[in-house]
């Protein structure tokens, strides 16, 4: 899309999807917190338990994932084992290669979690898809000419009450 072709509901529509993504993130962060966690330690368990492999992810693995240098991996990784939530386990053939997995702890701690999460997915979710939807109805109608509807009834947001630009 081109710069100058931006208008007034592209922003709205930008404006309402970064609204809901913060709004989901301020609940994930203090979900965390609440469970004596930061919020990258919930990260690394939740892409530890979603990275699964043979003898569970490396470090370089979940630093590629969580989008964060291999030493501050290190770092949640030594904080979480510390705490008793994962376990390092050697590579067989290379010693070298550590792998990570959740202890029992940790699949608790993280079990209570995404229950909260799914949660509240199911409550804020329609809020976030009608964004998104809002979004990439923008951008695909804007490169025509015409611009998204800004009625939520006119997008077929059912279930949105509170949907607001």
């Amino acid at each position: 899309m081109d710069q100058d072709n931006l208008s007034l509901p592209d922003y709205q529509a930008l404006a309402a999807f970064r609204y809901q993504i913060r709004r989901f993130l301020h609940f994930s962060e203090a979900a965390a917190r609440e469970e004596g966690l930061e919020p990258q330690q919930h990260q690394m368990l939740l892409a530890i338990r979603a990275l699964e492999q043979n003898g569970g992810p490396t470090v370089g693995n979940l630093a590629g994932h969580l989008l964060i240098q291999h030493h501050s991996a290190v770092g949640l990784v030594d904080r979480l084992a510390g705490r008793g939530l994962i376990e390092r386990i050697r590579g067989g053939e290379d010693r070298r290669q550590v792998r990570v997995r959740l202890t029992t702890a940790g699949e608790d701690t993280l079990r209570r979690l995404s229950s909260q999460h799914r949660d509240e997915l199911r409550n804020s979710g329609p809020l976030l898809v009608a964004a998104l939807s809002a979004l990439l109805e923008g951008l695909q109608t804007t490169s025509i000419g015409q611009s998204p509807p800004l009625d939520p009834e006119e997008r077929d947001v059912s279930e949105t009450e509170d949907y607001h630009l």
